[in-house]
Parts: structure tokens; sequence; C-alpha cells
């Protein structure tokens, strides 16, 4: 089992982005080869561009945003992760007020990232990386075969665990799964190699 890293939401330091249309915070980084933060998108206004790097977005909070390149248009949605080119040159429309929003960024060819609402138990495979967010609910957190590697996550706790050893398993709080319009989810992010295969189970 990898080393696993817990600390609160809190404690992340809050940054302006480069363009002054929001603050960030970065839960975890490796270089220039991935990146998960969580961003409050405070207004309408262009995104950054980042160019070379897949982007996906998940509505943690507020009623959505609307990406707008020429013809091409994404909707970001609560609890529903989309996935855009960073380098296009995307203008951003709040749906009736500001956003949070969880932001994974990865180097094309790189590697790849999946994002997912933890609502029932979840295995993740040897060699991801994963960060778990835990919202409104617990999440409880065991290495396969491992009952020293074993925990909580309280609300507004998250987790990185780099690169783990063995399948992790993730299990939300039951009262999370059965009244998700009261409690939202914990959150699961993967970053894999791009020639790996699938990372959850």
């Amino acid at each position: 089992m990898s080393a696993i890293e817990i600390r609160s939401l809190s404690s992340v330091p809050v940054e302006p982005w480069r363009n002054g249309g929001g603050v960030t915070q970065t839960l975890a980084a490796s270089d220039n080869a991935w990146r998960v933060s969580v961003a409050q998108v405070e207004r309408d206004g262009p995104y950054s561009r980042f160019d070379g790097i897949a982007r996906i977005s998940f509505v943690l909070g507020g009623n959505g945003v609307t990406l707008v390149d020429g013809a091409s248009i994404v909707r970001l949605l609560p609890f529903t992760a989309a996935q855009y080119d960073g380098g296009a040159a995307w203008n951003a429309s709040l749906v009736d007020g500001p956003v949070t929003a969880l932001n994974v960024m990865t180097e094309t060819g790189h590697c790849r990232a999946r994002v997912a609402a933890i609502v029932d138990t979840l295995s993740v495979s040897p060699g991801c990386t994963a960060i778990v967010i835990a919202l409104d609910s617990e999440c409880s957190y065991r290495g396969a075969g491992d009952t020293n590697a074993s925990g909580t996550l309280a609300p507004g706790q998250f987790m990185v665990a780099c690169e783990v050893g063995r399948p992790l398993l993730l299990a939300p709080a039951t009262y999370a799964r059965t009244a998700p319009q009261r409690a939202r989810p914990p959150v699961l992010v993967t970053i894999e190699p791009a020639t790996a295969p699938g990372a959850i189970d």
C-alpha cells in the first residue's frame, strides 16, 4: 500500500486564477504531468488556456457552467464529469450564480484521469494515484489484504494515495447513498499512465 496523506480542505492555500476570474486550491500535483484542484468560478469570462492538456471538470456546488469556443459547446453540470481540451479558447458563462468545480488537468498522451462520485463501494487498481474528497459525508478506505491500511475520511477532508501498491477499496457513508439530495457523496479522482487499463472496478 502506498503512503496516504489526509488533510482538511480548509488547510489548502487559496490562489487567484492567472486570468483573475476566480480562485483555486491545489489538492495534488505531479510536476507538469497532472494537477487536481478545487476552483471557485465567480464570474463569466474566458478560461485560461493550457496547450497539450486534457481537462475534466466536475461541478461540486452551484448550477453549472457553459463553455463556448466558436461552434464548440461544453456544459459543466452538477456531479457530472465533463472532459474537454485545455488548449481551446473557452469562454465561460455561469448558470444562475457562482460555481465550485473540481478541476483535473493531465498532460495529453502521458497520463489520463477519471472522476466519479462514490455512491457504492469502489476498488482502485494498483499503479493508480487516487485523490478522494469527502464533501458532506464520510468515506472509508481500506487496502485490500492490509488491515493496517484503513481509516475514514471525515466531511471536509481529502486523501491522496500515490501509485497504490494493491487495490484500494473505498466506501461511502450509508446515509450519502440513501439521501443524496441532502448530502453530497465523496468524489474520487484517479490518475494513471495513458497506456494503463481501467483504473476503477
